[in-house]
Formats: C-alpha cells, sequence, structure tokens
C-alpha cells in the first residue's frame, strides 16, 4: 500500500533567489528601463493585507513564508520555514524552526509568533478568515464557545512551546494532512508588533516571505517589493524586484489593461476571454495550469426556506445542460462536473452525481416529485467574474423547469460577507478551489463545523464520521475509499451542484514566466523573462 509521506518533513538547504536580466516590454519596461524587474497583477481590494485575514489573497501569499511549501521546481511539498515537522501519530507534532530567520523588520522568527498568531486567528470573536483552519487543534472550542460567551483562554491548549526554535502542536484527532495545512498563509507567523498595535499593523504589516509590503491605495493598487532578507530557495518565489497588484472590479478591466501593455498577469482566466487572447496576445499569452483544482458550484443553504427539498435540487441539476454551455459559451475550456471533488483527485469517481447528466424532461418530473416550486429562485454570485457563465445557467434553469430565476451579483468582499454569517438568500454560484492538494479541502465544507461549511451549513453525522476517519487515515487508498463513502452521502442530499471542472488559464506579458504548484497559479512566484 502506498504510504503518505506525512510522519518525517525535513528542509533542504536554502539556495540563492531567482535573477533575471535583459531589456522589457508591456507593464514591466518602466521599471526596467532604471534596471527594475517589475511586474503588475490583477487584484481585487483586498479585505485586509495579513494573511490570517484574507488566507486566499495573493498579496498574502507573497509577504509570508510558510512552516510548509510546495516547491514549484520539485512540484513537492517541502519545509521551509520549518527545519523539520514529524510526527509517530499523526495527532501530535513536533515542529523544528529554521534558524536565523527574522521578520522583515528584523526581529526574529520564533516559536511564539507562530503560537501567539495561531491562538488570536482561531479565537471566534476576532472573525479571521483562517480561523476555521484550527477546528482540527485541541483548544479550539475553548476560543469559539457555541454559547455566544467569551472565552476564558486566549491561547490554543494544543500548542505548546518548547523554546525558541521548537513546538508542539496536538490535534483531536489524527490528520495526516497537517504538513499540508502548514503551507496555508493563515498558520503564517506574526510578529509582536501584530499584538502591541494591531491597528497600526494593518496598514503596514511586516512579514517573514519573498515580498514585503510598501503601499496601498485602495481601489487602485499594492504595491510589494522583494526581500533580500528572505532564506528561502529558488523554487518559493519569483523573479520581479517589485509587484504591483493592479486593482480592478471585473476581468474585463484587466484585460483591457493588458492588451494595452498595461497589466503583467491575470488569473483564473474566463473561458469566453481564452479564444480572444489567442488572437489579441498570441498563443504565448496563455498559461495552462497543469492540475485542475477548481470546480463551478452551486451551493445551496440549508436555511434558506423553500429550497430544503433534495429532489428539488436534483431538478435543478438535470436542468442545466453542462455539455452545451462547456462546448459554446466555455468554447472547450471546462468539462461538465459530475462529482463534489475534481477527477485530479484520488477519491474522484466518475458519475456519483446521477443528477448531474442533463434531462429536461426527467428535471420536470424530479421538480414534481419535490411538489413544485412557486417562488424565486435567486442566484447570488460574485459581480466581478463570470457574468455569463452565471447568466446562462440561470437562463436553462428558468427554460428547462419553468421556474423563475432571479440574478443578485454583488462584490466578492460582500458575497464572502453574507457566505459566512449566513445571510444568503438564495444558492450561490462560485468557483471553489483546493488550499493544498486533498478530498478533505473539498468534502469539508459539507462536515458540521468545517472549513467553508458556513455556506450552506449542512450537517449530517455519518458524514462527519467517514470525513475524520479519512483525514487520520495514513493509507493513501483507504482514505481516498473513505472520502468516496462520504461524498456518496453527500449527494443524497445535495447540498451542493457541481457544474463545471474548467480548464485553468492564466494570463502573462512577454516580461512574466508564469509557475504553478499543484494547481495553484501565484504571482508572485512569476519569473522575469525580459
Amino acid at each position: 500500500m502506498l504510504k503518505k509521506k506525512m510522519i518525517a518533513v525535513v528542509a533542504a538547504s536554502a539556495a540563492f533567489m531567482l535573477s533575471a536580466s535583459g531589456c522589457a516590454t508591456g507593464a514591466g519596461a518602466e521599471g526596467a528601463q532604471d534596471g527594475e524587474k517589475k511586474l503588475s497583477f490583477q487584484l481585487t481590494e483586498p479585505t485586509s493585507l495579513v494573511p490570517h485575514e484574507d488566507p486566499g489573497s495573493q498579496v498574502a501569499m507573497a509577504s509570508c513564508a510558510n512552516l510548509m511549501e510546495v516547491n514549484v521546481e520539485s512540484q513537492e511539498l517541502e519545509p521551509l520555514a520549518a527545519k523539520s515537522v514529524t510526527s509517530d501519530d499523526a495527532t501530535t507534532w513536533k515542529i523544528a524552526l529554521q534558524d536565523g530567520w527574522t521578520f522583515q523588520d528584523g526581529a526574529p522568527v520564533t516559536s511564539d509568533s507562530f503560537a501567539k498568531a495561531w491562538a488570536k486567528t482561531a479565537t471566534g470573536s476576532n472573525a479571521w478568515q483562517g480561523n476555521g483552519n484550527f477546528a482540527s487543534f485541541a483548544g479550539y472550542k475553548e476560543l469559539n464557545p457555541t454559547d455566544g460567551s467569551k472565552p476564558t483562554t486566549d491561547e490554543l491548549s494544543g500548542v505548546k512551546v518548547i523554546d525558541e526554535n521548537n513546538f508542539e502542536v496536538t490535534l483531536t484527532a489524527p490528520n495526516a494532512d497537517f504538513p499540508k495545512l502548514l503551507s496555508t498563509s493563515s498558520l503564517c507567523p506574526l510578529p509582536e508588533q501584530a499584538f502591541s498595535d494591531p491597528d497600526a499593523y494593518e496598514k503596514n504589516p511586516v512579514s517573514n516571505g519573498p515580498y514585503q509590503f510598501v503601499s496601498w491605495d485602495h481601489n487602485q493598487e499594492v504595491v510589494l517589493e522583494k526581500w533580500d532578507g528572505f532564506k528561502g530557495d529558488d523554487g518559493f518565489s519569483g523573479g520581479a524586484d517589485k509587484l504591483v497588484g493592479q486593482i480592478y472590479t471585473a476581468v474585463d478591466a484587466a484585460y483591457t489593461d493588458m492588451t494595452a501593455q498595461n497589466l503583467d498577469m491575470i488569473r483564473n482566466v474566463p473561458a469566453t476571454m481564452v479564444s480572444k487572447a489567442k488572437g489579441q496576445l498570441g498563443e504565448e499569452s496563455l498559461y495552462e495550469v497543469k492540475t485542475g483544482s477548481k470546480q463551478y458550484t452551486l451551493q445551496i443553504p440549508e436555511y434558506v426556506k423553500g429550497l430544503e427539498d433534495p429532489d428539488l435540487r436534483r431538478a435543478i441539476s438535470m436542468s442545466i445542460d453542462r455539455e452545451s454551455i462547456a462546448a459554446s459559451l466555455l468554447q472547450g475550456y471546462a468539462t461538465g462536473s459530475d462529482s463534489l471533488v475534481p477527477p485530479s483527485l484520488d477519491s474522484y469517481k466518475e458519475g456519483s452525481c446521477e443528477s448531474c447528466t442533463f434531462d429536461a424532461s426527467g428535471a420536470k418530473d424530479m421538480l414534481k416529485k419535490a411538489g413544485g416550486f412557486d417562488g424565486t429562485l435567486v442566484i447570488e454570485h460574485n459581480s466581478a467574474s463570470d457574468q455569463q457563465l452565471v447568466q446562462a445557467i440561470s437562463k436553462q434553469i428558468q427554460d428547462n423547469l419553468g421556474i423563475k430565476v432571479a440574478l443578485k451579483p454583488m462584490l466578492g468582499t460582500e458575497l464572502e460577507s453574507r457566505r459566512n454569517n449566513q445571510k444568503l438568500e438564495g444558492a450561490v454560484f462560485g468557483l471553489w478551489g483546493w488550499s493544498y492538494k486533498s478530498s478533505d479541502q473539498y468534502l469539508s465544507q459539507y462536515e458540521t463545523g468545517g472549513d467553508g461549511n458556513a455556506t450552506t451549513g449542512y450537517s449530517n453525522k455519518d458524514v462527519d464520521k467517514l470525513l475524520k476517519s479519512a483525514r487520520g487515515e495514513q493509507d493513501e487508498a483507504t482514505a481516498a475509499q473513505q472520502y468516496a463513502q462520504a461524498e456518496t452521502l453527500i449527494m443524497k442530499d445535495m447540498p451542493s451542484i457541481p457544474l463545471f471542472i474548467p480548464t485553468d488559464f492564466g494570463l502573462q506579458s512577454k516580461c512574466a514566466v508564469m509557475n504553478d504548484a499543484q494547481g495553484d497559479l501565484q504571482f508572485y512566484r512569476a519569473g522575469y523573462g525580459c
């Protein structure tokens, strides 16, 4: 049997940073004329620049060095800020830090830098987005009282500091994916000033990663510069001296700037834009991510009245002609999804979603079985992307089921808040991707209290039991079987309708050389190619 490489991971020695030279065109040209290698990238207005508050932020990823990280050269998960991460039982983990690492202001990175950052993130009353990543830590419940009372402690009991460079983490149950979890931004360290003067720190954050914060002109741009003190090797950073995140509310505006040579990089490029980019920017402008890690879904909150019946959800799913939309609107750069996980994961079982096959007549029969639907199906979505796609889906539901559908577009920050605070009024359309490669990253959304579970609020004790068992299983084949069994149970209730697996493209200028790490395209990893 294949075993997970999770018992002991030890760091390789640090090497030199990426470098490049030459002339420049496009968005990097102005900086390159005076010797500066500058790359610009598409960005939405951040909710915060602190990784724990906005873990998915490209700015946060660039400024933080995790304990573990995927090396883009080896495509393997390796220690970064950690020297080693070891465990005998996948429940208690010993972490040793690299010697001599500092924050960008020169303060040392110590065990306390992690322990205090994790405790603050895990405290529910702080309402930081990274909170859910600590649900498996011993002491998490004490920091997140369910009765609305204030925590009686400000520490995670499962995190024990031994000395400046060594600490120990105890989980509530075995988790063979724990080293992967350590590669996420919400588990970054924080310097002392983040606790002594948090308001000032929010405006001028300091971390330990390859790029350091320079400025944030709200709704305009965020500027980062290469930090010479970063000790990670080539596979953990990029080749630009300066990164400029140019803020857009829609991808179309970003694309216009790229055609005018005023932008270097765009990620999550809509399929509708790919053919246009080929003609206007050339084939070399497209970067195809090697591992499919993303999925479009229509998630249905359990708390929205009128949408509770699984047969109604199946009817909605059956009314959508995925293959037609994939071939026409998405121009072949997507496939219809038939599972809650993408095919790149070991637990994927073809056809696990039986009602994901288009059947207009069967959809109407299923709607009758559900007792019909007299209201209006509201679909909430991010106004900054995929407008045509969500419109096509809603039209098919409306035409093939004969029910009313109303779209509710909004900014991503508002949608995120509505999801996390269970304020949704209908189904929510969105694109989901993993923070690290694991079926748990998708299915934990449907675990009681799991990461992302706030969107649907779905709960099933049998599902919880299977996910807990799979998470702690060290044999990969057995874990995949258990994740598949959990998905089968989830699909009976259908809290989420799988839609599409997109071919994931980025757009790059002549000066940007994009890289991806196991399905995740990160701007700060780009090489400088001019």
